[in-house]
């Protein structure tokens, strides 16, 4: 929602202080004139203190406020608060913010959906989980065509991202070790998709991108200087170079489900990470005494060969590149 690196500034009442500080998204466009509506997860509180003109959650704590309250409602029980906004604003720019609770746990898809995915050698667990996905993509075509029907298809960009993958546990209703809150691509390594008739052609990238590149795609769109340099790239620049950047490296990190310290990220780091060349991947556990990872994604995409002791130099050379990005603590 900033365009920033977590680790540079994120009890939710504590949270809060740091989003209402930052310009974001919502606020960036609100001064060239944009209308804004928040819509399913939402972990910031009121969609106000993000800048949001209007929004589903109520993100009050004494009222069940976490990750988006009542927003969560959003393509589940169909789209009616989307609608009735853009009716409303008919005529005006608007930035729409649609996380919908989809294909997230619970895993209740409709009968239909799980009932096309059952198969006698298919746990059940993972059966659920894609419907879950079907269902998903079903809501998301809904959302276009109301797009469309209001003749806004060729004038709205749509952005979409993830904020971590899933491999279901067949065993159980959670996901699988190396998936999400992992530093595994199989947590990490999630598309990007962006539409933008008559602005995008349709094509396939594998150019290593990052979420931090949808805010400057956006604000570049929409004729946005930002206030100050932002980390990512313009994808839209991306796609017009047919998938080339000048960017070699990405950067991440992984931090534990709660909080340590609002304040300082580095008492609830887990791992960073950074991928070179979409090619050599390095895991740097917080913990000192744990294994350091290394990986050629590109033979091994499924990271079970660990090269690192064969690749001390390169190891070398990429935790150099980690703490140059960030060192904990600093």
């Amino acid at each position: 929602i900033s365009g920033n690196d977590p680790v540079k500034g994120v009890n939710r009442a504590e949270m809060l202080k740091h989003v209402r500080r930052l310009p974001t998204l919502p606020k960036w466009l609100g001064d060239k004139g944009y209308v804004s509506f928040q819509t399913g997860k939402w972990w910031e509180g009121n969609p106000k203190d993000g800048g949001f003109t209007a929004g589903m959650t109520h993100g009050d704590p004494q009222r069940g406020g976490r990750h988006g309250d009542l927003g969560l409602k959003i393509s589940r029980e169909g789209h009616q608060p989307i609608v009735d906004f853009l009716d409303h604003h008919k005529g005006e720019p608007f930035f729409l913010w649609h996380a919908p609770f989809l294909p997230h746990a619970p895993h209740n898809p409709p009968e239909r959906l799980f009932q096309k995915y059952s198969r006698p050698d298919r746990p059940m667990t993972v059966a659920r989980y894609y419907a879950m996905c079907e269902w998903f993509d079903e809501t998301l075509g809904d959302l276009l065509s109301i797009l469309d029907q209001r003749g806004l298809r060729e004038k709205t960009l749509v952005v979409f991202a993830t904020d971590n993958g899933w491999i279901q546990n067949p065993n159980g209703n959670n996901y699988a070790p190396k998936s999400k809150r992992s530093p595994y691509d199989g947590g990490l390594r999630t598309p990007i998709i962006v539409r933008w008739p008559g602005h995008v052609n349709p094509a396939f990238y594998d150019t290593p991108v990052s979420t931090v590149d949808v805010v400057p795609t956006i604000l570049a769109a929409c004729g946005v200087t930002p206030t100050e340099p932002l980390p990512g790239l313009n994808l839209l620049e991306i796609a017009k170079a047919d998938g080339k950047c000048d960017r070699k490296s990405l950067y991440g990190e992984i931090f534990d489900h709660d909080v340590a310290d609002i304040d300082d990220p580095s008492k609830s780091l887990l791992y960073r990470w950074t991928l070179r060349d979409g090619r050599w991947k390095l895991i740097q556990p917080a913990d000192p005494q744990a294994e350091v990872e290394l990986y050629d994604v590109l033979a091994d995409p499924f990271e079970t060969r660990n090269l690192a002791s064969s690749q001390s130099g390169l190891v070398a050379e990429l935790q150099q590149s980690l703490d140059t990005w960030w060192t904990p603590g600093r």
